[in-house]
């Protein structure tokens, strides 16, 4: 017996098995279908009895003619439903997912800049203050200048007022060192003894010399 052979057998079997399986299937639908119903109608019980009972969908290869669809079919149906609804689904989250990441990186980049921008803000403060500072600092080194200048103001007219305290103790002092000279020069000789005279001569020289030469 050829391979071939043995392979038409155990198809046959199959389907011999499939036929009687739904035949009894269809004799069953026959015995329970309400008045009124068609040859359709026996045939859709049939398909539904057998997908019940067996769990598995008839084969198209079976040969049999039927314009209503098995209930297998409408499984596979729903199953492609399912299989669209799973997608649109997935396809729906991901878009959510999509949304959502772009969502934080929005805020991030928000969070970012908000960051940049409180740095900005606290080194343009740093810089105000250090502005202040530098400022303050000047008008100190000023205040420090003016206050120098103003102690050295004070010793010079300090130095000042000495000098012609100075000056004028050392002009009262010719004063009256020449208030005395002319008292000197203007003295009376006759009543003199000739040494005292000849004193007074060489007093009065030097005194000539001394304020009038």
């Amino acid at each position: 017996m050829t391979r071939e052979v043995v392979a038409y057998k155990k198809r046959w079997y199959k389907i011999n098995k499939t036929v009687a399986q739904f035949a009894g299937c269809y004799d069953q639908a026959s015995r329970n279908i309400r008045s009124g119903s068609n040859a359709d109608d026996i045939k859709e019980f049939a398909y539904n009895l057998y997908s019940t009972n067996y769990e598995t969908p008839l084969a198209d290869e079976l040969g049999v003619d039927s314009s209503v669809r098995p209930q297998g079919s409408n499984k596979s149906k729903r199953k492609g439903k399912g299989k669209a609804q799973m997608s649109e689904d997935f396809s729906e989250k991901k878009s959510s997912v999509v949304k959502k990441l772009s969502l934080m990186e929005d805020i991030k980049n928000v969070r970012e800049k908000e960051l940049m921008d409180r740095e900005k803000e606290r080194e343009e403060e740093r810089e105000h203050r250090a502005k202040i500072m530098a400022i303050k600092e000047k008008e100190l080194q000023i205040q420090a200048a003016m206050k120098e200048q103003e102690l050295q103001a004070h010793r010079y007219i300090k130095e000042m007022e000495i000098n012609a305290k100075e000056r004028e103790m050392e002009r009262m002092a010719k004063e009256r060192e020449r208030k005395m000279d002319m008292q000197i020069l203007n003295a009376d000789t006759s009543t003199m003894s000739e040494k005292r005279r000849a004193l007074h001569e060489i007093a009065c020289e030097k005194i000539i010399a001394k304020w009038f030469t």
